[in-house]
């Protein structure tokens, strides 16, 4: 029922009864409008204040049908701007912020406006199906204890002369109800949502409150990796290299009293120099990894699925014939880390033996989907590592869904704004 769906009876029909049941609501939804404006000076009596916050209340649920109704034509939903108040922080709190939160007088006045021309724009379909539904009734009119101003002739020619009449309305009506309901309706819709949903000024502080807690996320998630940097080379790296330390020194003491036992510490060294070595590696394969910056995302994506014990299909799109495009680096490890979690979790909790990655390149934006066919069930808030790449997403003004019902399939999608870098800022063409 979506604005973009043009079907045929069904779907115009479904389109009347969004309109049959807004035309009913408008006249409701001027009770509490009414209400709640001529309680406002009671306020000051006390006695208005339990009239508006009841009022208030069965407006906002009207408000929330009309919005779930606009929403089905619109084909997606019209958010709910209201702002929420700590109940516990007192009585008079939850009356101010009923009083100072813009949704509440815009409530008001799309009740005024929605029982005119909200009303005019919904009952016209109905008004169209009623005109046809009498007009095929006129040559039944004799039957009806009604007086209408019909010919007195009853014979058949008159009778099926007013027959046709009637038929030829009817058609008429029909037609103009076919192509004038589905704009008409999505006008009505459209109102809804400029009225009732977040104004600009809501949409751009509720984006401000989202990026300032995007970027403290950031933060922290940089201040923690910085710790467990320090602490891996604190307690991984430091020691091992203090160990090297003593091993030589004392092989240097033994060279001329016990050349053999000097060889073997030097040897033993030298395998702890191996060792630091593969654990440096660990340490900035999880800040950078080399194949990242070697090949870009595509390659590090095809080489991480090629380590899997998985039988992953990798496909791109978007990346030019040779899959050199590149993105800015910090997309880059971004993205890759979100796909290898989600591996992961394919690995560790799906049960799936196989899966499919995605990676798709529009102008502006990259697309990435991980899908598996295990067992589903899959939550963002079920400790998977799925809400920490929601955080390392939002760094980046991305988002994250997660389909994931109970049997399976699980679906990742992940979107991230972003533009390719030009040929002449790749990593690669950097110079040595």
């Amino acid at each position: 029922m979506a604005a973009g769906d043009d079907g045929g009876v069904k779907w115009r029909w479904q389109l009347t009864l969004v309109a049959l049941v807004a035309a009913l609501l408008s006249v409701v939804c001027l009770v509490p409008a009414v209400v709640a404006l001529l309680s406002l000076p009671l306020t000051v009596l006390w006695v208005g204040i339990p009239l508006l916050i009841g009022s208030t209340w069965v407006g906002r649920r009207l408000a929330n049908a009309y919005r779930y109704g606009a929403g089905l034509v619109l084909g997606r939903p019209v958010p709910r701007p209201y702002r929420t108040e700590d109940q516990h922080r007192g009585f008079f709190v939850v009356v101010r912020g009923l009083l100072t939160d813009e949704a509440t007088w815009r409530d008001l006045l799309w009740a005024g406006v929605n029982a005119t021309a909200g009303l005019a724009l919904t009952a016209l379909p109905l008004v169209f199906l009623a005109l046809a539904a009498a007009a095929l009734a006129l040559p039944f009119a004799d039957l009806l204890p009604l007086s209408l101003p019909l010919p007195a002739s009853t014979d058949d020619a008159a009778w099926w002369e007013l027959a046709l009449a009637g038929l030829v309305m009817a058609v008429g009506l029909l037609v103009a109800w076919w192509y004038a309901t589905p704009h008409l309706v999505r006008t009505w819709a459209a109102m809804v949502d400029a009225m009732l949903g977040p104004s600009r000024t809501a949409v751009l502080s509720s984006r401000v409150a989202a990026l300032t807690t995007s970027r403290a996320d950031s933060v922290d998630s940089a201040a923690q990796e910085i710790r467990r940097i320090e602490r891996d080379l604190h307690d991984g790296v430091q020691v091992r290299l203090v160990s090297l330390g003593m091993t030589i020194g004392l092989a240097e003491e033994l060279v001329a009293s016990k050349p053999d036992r000097a060889r073997q510490m030097l040897a033993e060294a030298q395998r702890s120099v191996t060792d630091t070595l593969q654990d440096l590696r660990r340490l900035v394969h999880g800040i950078h990894p080399p194949v990242l910056a070697d090949r870009g995302l595509v390659g590090a994506v095809r080489s991480l699925a090629l380590d899997l014990p998985l039988d992953l299909e990798v496909r791109t799109s978007g990346f030019g014939g040779d899959e050199s495009v590149r993105l800015p680096a910090p997309v880059e490890a971004c993205a890759y880390f979100v796909i290898s979690e989600a591996l992961a979790n394919i690995v560790k909790h799906s049960g799936a033996d196989r899966g499919e990655i995605l990676l798709e390149l529009e102008p502006g934006i990259l697309h990435g989907v991980v899908r598996d066919e295990g067992r589903g069930g899959a939550k963002v808030d079920g400790g998977s590592g799925l809400s920490g790449m929601q955080r390392r997403l939002a760094a980046f003004d991305g988002t994250l869904t997660v389909t994931s019902p109970p049997g399976g399939p699980t679906i990742v999608t992940m979107e991230v704004p972003c533009e390719p870098l030009s040929p002449r800022t790749t990593p690669s063409s950097e110079p040595d």
